[in-house]
């Protein structure tokens, strides 16, 4: 049964960590606006070089260019038996472009999950966390390092620091969050759809236990 799932959180809640552990399990396609702009940076893209200015600033990338990508993305074939959304809507108005998407293809969303996280905890995590530069694994140093230093334990490719991952950036990443991304919370709620999700500790049995069974008690 597919499930088409987003993931809402702050900056560093671990929508990339249980994304990743979701896709796996479930074999949906992780799409993660951080990895659709990042492959555009690389290629060096008109629109990789657009979406530069605004990563560095720490600013929101404008809807009109995340928009593009996701629906690119979303008619992969990697995504017809359903999808997890990471970092993908961010604003109310993304939120109805990607309903409209859908609505297209006689889809809808089944699920919302809210990982709520300690600010402290949250800041802390951040600025620990690597991720692969092949495949996008995710990793950090306090509890999920990989097996080898800067190696990464599934493809073999570099593991590094994000280069948007300091303090000062993080702080403007919380600010754009609670300006134009906490309102999906609200959003979502109304719709039926949300589900609130702890994720204060790392990804245990237990916590993927409580996990699937919200998620598998969805639609779909």
């Amino acid at each position: 049964m597919s499930k088409r799932l987003i993931l809402l959180g702050a900056p560093g809640s671990g929508k990339g960590t249980w994304s990743k552990i979701i896709s796996d399990e479930k074999g949906l396609a992780h799409i993660a606006t951080g990895d659709l702009f990042r492959a555009e940076l690389t290629a060096e893209t008109p629109l990789g070089r657009e979406v530069k200015s605004f990563m560095e600033q720490g600013a929101l990338v404008p809807d009109e260019l995340t928009i593009q990508l996701v629906e690119k993305a979303l008619t992969d074939e990697s995504a017809v038996n359903g999808f997890v959304l990471d970092g993908f809507p961010r604003t109310i108005p993304q939120a109805e472009a990607l309903a409209t998407m859908l609505e297209k293809r006689d889809k809808a969303i089944d699920m919302v999950i809210n990982l709520v996280i300690d600010e402290s905890i949250l800041i802390e995590r951040t600025l620990s966390r690597l991720v692969c530069i092949k495949c996008g694994q995710p990793y950090n140093t306090q509890n999920m390092a990989p097996s080898v230093e800067g190696t990464c334990d599934h493809c073999g490719g570099d593991v590094v620091h994000r280069s948007d991952d300091t303090e000062e950036t993080l702080r403007k990443r919380l600010e754009a969050y609670r300006k134009s991304t906490a309102p999906l919370i609200d959003y979502y709620r109304a719709r039926d759809l949300l589900v609130t999700f702890s994720n204060d500790g790392p990804p245990s049995d237990e916590m993927r236990r409580r996990l699937f069974s919200i998620i598998d008690g969805a639609k779909g």
